[in-house]
């Protein structure tokens, strides 16, 4: 269970409005996983915002503020909103802290909620990241004879910021699309399909959203922060062991770039698979960096000396987020 926070809405909205940094280069902003044919058809080459400090798991703080619809009122939205928040909580990469706007009550008749937990208290200055955005759901309705399709657009506005610096990391607009069909009579009433007076059929279509736009957010939150570890131990350049596992944020067959620190400098020397266990991963290494000649270098003296690893250093970091097992059985929207 994830531990909660709840933070002040003025204090959050005054740091957010603090700075401004810029996101770093992205492997592709509309996916969540990558496999080798993807990692293969790139060069050898490093994430963007890669960096050994924030290797760790990271305290997310989740803070949404508006909710706004054509469609549903404040009570289905709300409950939009926190399961939406009990997806992020999934997300093995980050500890989420915060919980905005829910009652205890609230947590209490939703017993199904999953990764959140009652709040709790905790030391607002523990936060690395706070996630804030604002989400609108607009249907659109397209009537062909007797048969009614709804898109259900959920746009999101989303900005997280770094509460170590102070600064606004990115801003992203989204956006996740959900249909359903109805069937009506000739005097235009639903008569089968989804039913806006169904209980079960709006807290379906809001679990739905839900996921979707927590693909989404996880995705940016991944290009930001990727995953990664040092190198604990190697058997030559091929069999690797990393200090990370699934419990942060390391899943099976996830792409990761294995490089070097020599003399302050990164060198990325091969791609690797991973295979975690809960805290450490086997790396097998399935392409190496022969092109660049430093990196060559490098390969070679690993190769030639056991004792390499005692007197240097290798990390390794990961393209893109782990997906909860949950949302890997989902059919996602994917913006042109």
């Amino acid at each position: 269970m994830r531990m909660i926070l709840t933070l002040g809405g003025a204090a959050l909205a005054g740091l957010l409005a603090v700075g401004c940094g810029g996101a770093g280069h992205r492997l592709n902003p509309n996916l969540t996983v990558y496999d080798r044919d993807t990692v293969g058809d790139r060069p050898i080459e490093l994430p963007g915002n890669y960096g050994t400090e924030n290797y760790g798991k990271l305290v997310l703080a989740l803070n949404p503020g508006t909710l706004t619809s054509n469609a549903f009122d404040d009570a289905n939205m709300g409950y939009m909103s926190l399961r939406l928040q009990s997806e992020l909580a999934k997300l093995k990469r980050f500890s989420v802290v915060a919980l905005h706007g829910v009652t205890t009550a609230t947590v209490e008749e939703l017993a199904d909620i999953g990764e959140l937990s009652l709040p709790e208290a905790a030391d607002p200055a523990s936060v690395d990241l706070v996630a804030n955005w604002n989400t609108n759901i607009h249907a659109e309705e397209v009537l062909d004879g007797r048969e009614k399709t709804i898109t259900f657009i959920c746009s999101i506005n989303l900005t997280c910021t770094d509460m170590r610096t102070r600064l606004v990391r990115f801003t992203k607009d989204l956006d996740c699309r959900i249909i359903r069909e109805q069937e009506v009579n000739r005097a235009g009433t639903v008569i089968g399909g989804f039913q806006y007076r169904s209980k079960n059929d709006v807290q379906g279509l809001m679990q739905d959203i839900a996921t979707q736009a927590a693909i989404r957010i996880a995705n940016e939150l991944g290009n930001e922060y990727p995953v990664g570890g040092r190198i604990t131990g190697m058997l030559g350049a091929d069999l690797m062991t990393l200090d990370k596992g699934t419990e942060q944020g390391i899943a099976k067959g996830m792409q990761m770039v294995v490089y070097a620190n020599v003399g302050g400098v990164d060198l990325p020397i091969g791609n690797a698979e991973a295979t975690p266990s809960a805290n450490t991963s086997r790396l097998e290494m399935w392409r190496l960096n022969t092109r660049d000649k430093y990196a060559a270098q490098v390969l070679r003296q690993i190769e030639d000396d056991p004792g390499w690893l005692n007197r240097n250093k290798l990390y390794a970091v990961g393209y893109g987020m782990a997906m909860p097992p949950e949302w890997q059985t989902k059919d996602f929207y994917i913006p042109e």
